[in-house]
């Protein structure tokens, strides 16, 4: 990735105007694509190249300085027109979150300067058949010609598969937990496609294997142990899960536009209908204008939620504006998401058997709505808000808030 393909641009608002024009280009042949599991590399690019990747890097660092309520926003128009890009650059904006939040002055210039060079970051963290972090198998051990050896095998590796350097998540000799940057090209590193979720098939969130990876020094980020649990609840695990639920907003909204399209250029009324034409029929447009409020509630809780995002990003570690904010996020989660799958079944109310053809590949929505909500159980969102109302309960360290 060189700067020449996505121009260094640090204004904020040409930035988002940038990703509204956007828009067009990344709906061509979703729904195709969708269904043959072709991964958007192209999509990807042009979002490099609008400048999006770098909005959040502060304007001290050389970047535009962009809020999260502007991120939230964008991602929500984005993954209107492709969930799978979307979500795909969570990785990336959680890096940068990361950052900011818990890595050291030396990570933060060095990384930042990657970050507006152009390189966009993927992440492999997660492995299967364990029950939590500290049973990696992933280890990071000392090499005999200096520096060292990664050595494992991650899934879930969101974003990969278009990634310039992949942070990793592996146990030292020690049993800790150490963060480490490295090209997504190095020897021995092998990124493979082989997620095989029913929806969101496109964000290259499969297998990641590292054989005797060599890693400079410089490339392990600032050892910080997010497993103590006396540490204070900071707005990053927020952060990670408001992410989501923007991207379903994209999907309620992407919903509502195929409704539109799919009622005035496809739909027909029922045999025994008292319209003339599906753009008529009441219980149609009833179909239609309920998934219009449902898509219009969920980008409203999710930027109601960045807003209180940006007050907990300002505020210390622990302080009341980071609960809330966490308290917050989860409220627009159970908003957000529900509607998102409500939405994704409601289109079918729009139209008879046809609707359900899939060359239109409708379902789509439902599904990818489903695998996003599944990421954290909704239940205990809820049970969390209201142990908060009732009892004034912290939400727990689990980055699930």
């Amino acid at each position: 990735m060189t700067t020449t393909e996505r121009p260094l641009i640090t204004d904020v608002a040409e930035i988002l105007a940038n990703v509204q024009e956007l828009t067009g280009f990344l709906a061509t042949r979703v729904a195709e694509d969708e269904a043959a599991r072709k991964l958007p590399r192209s999509s990807v690019a042009a979002v490099r190249r609008s400048g999006l990747t770098i909005l959040r890097v502060p304007v001290k660092y050389g970047g535009p300085g962009g809020s999260l309520h502007d991120l939230f926003g964008a991602i929500i128009a984005v993954s209107r027109e492709d969930s799978n890009v979307g979500q795909a650059l969570r990785s990336h904006f959680g890096f940068i979150e990361g950052l900011l939040t818990r890595q050291s002055e030396i990570d933060r210039q060095r990384w930042f300067d990657e970050v507006l060079a152009g390189s966009l970051f993927g992440l492999a963290e997660a492995e299967l058949g364990i029950h939590k972090p500290t049973e990696l198998v992933t280890s990071l051990r000392p090499s005999a010609t200096g520096g060292y050896v990664l050595s494992g095998r991650k899934y879930y590796s969101t974003g990969s598969l278009f990634a310039d350097r992949i942070k990793v998540l592996a146990t030292d000799p020690e049993g800790r937990l150490l963060n480490l940057v490295i090209p997504a090209d190095r020897e021995g590193v092998s990124l493979i496609d082989d997620f095989d979720a029913m929806g969101q098939r496109c964000t290259a969130s499969g297998s990641t294997v590292f054989t005797d990876v060599h890693v400079e020094s410089e490339e392990v980020l600032e050892y910080v142990d997010w497993t103590d649990s006396d540490r204070p609840l900071t707005y990053l695990g927020g952060f990670y899960q408001l992410y989501l639920a923007a991207v379903a907003a994209g999907i309620a909204k992407n919903v509502f536009d195929d409704a539109i399209d799919y009622v005035r250029h496809r739909a027909r009324p029922a045999v025994h209908s008292i319209a003339e034409s599906a753009t008529t029929d009441p219980y149609i447009l009833e179909a239609v204008g309920e998934i219009g409020a449902l898509a219009f509630g969920a980008e409203a809780v999710v930027l109601r939620a960045a807003e209180s995002l940006d007050v907990a990003a300002s505020s210390a570690a622990g302080d009341e504006a980071v609960v809330t904010a966490a308290i917050d996020v989860a409220k627009a989660q159970l908003i957000a998401h529900r509607a998102a799958i409500e939405a994704g079944q409601k289109i079918f109310d729009t139209g008879g058997a046809s609707a359900t053809s899939d060359s239109l590949n409708l379902s789509r929505h439902w599904r990818n709505a489903r695998t996003i909500a599944n990421h954290n159980p909704l239940s205990y969102k809820a049970r969390a808000t209201g142990d908060f109302a009732v009892n004034r309960t912290v939400p727990p360290l689990s980055g699930y808030f």
